[in-house]
């Protein structure tokens, strides 16, 4: 998939499930915080945005802890896919985080295979 194709909204919703994913794994892996700042790079938020978002992670009440819900079946599959690979990559996935992804598989309609 081509990020440029990607809305602000789903762009931001994957930045938010990622956020969500590594706070659920306590904040712990350094290989998480990395590729959160990547892809916050990647989808054109500001760095300083992106550090911020770390910094207060396990404290901010303003990421939701309901499933990320995106516009379409593609981009949903895209991100379910994404954070698969990535923490099968950094092998950081905790019970929690599996099972808020499997919750986002359902509301979106895809299937996960981990």
């Amino acid at each position: 998939m081509n990020i440029k194709e990607i809305d602000y909204k789903d762009r931001s919703e994957f930045l938010r499930g990622f956020a969500t994913i590594i706070r659920k794994n306590n904040c712990n892996n350094i290989d998480e915080k990395s590729m959160f700042l990547f892809i916050g790079k990647s989808f054109g938020f500001e760095k300083e945005f992106c550090e911020k978002s770390l910094e207060h992670l396990m404290v901010n009440k303003y990421i939701p802890e309901e499933p990320a819900i995106f516009s379409t079946k593609p981009i949903a599959e895209f991100f379910i896919k994404d954070v698969n690979t990535i923490m099968s990559q950094t092998q950081s996935i905790s019970e929690a985080a599996l099972k808020w992804l499997q919750l986002t598989a359902n509301a979106n309609k895809v299937d996960l295979e981990i």
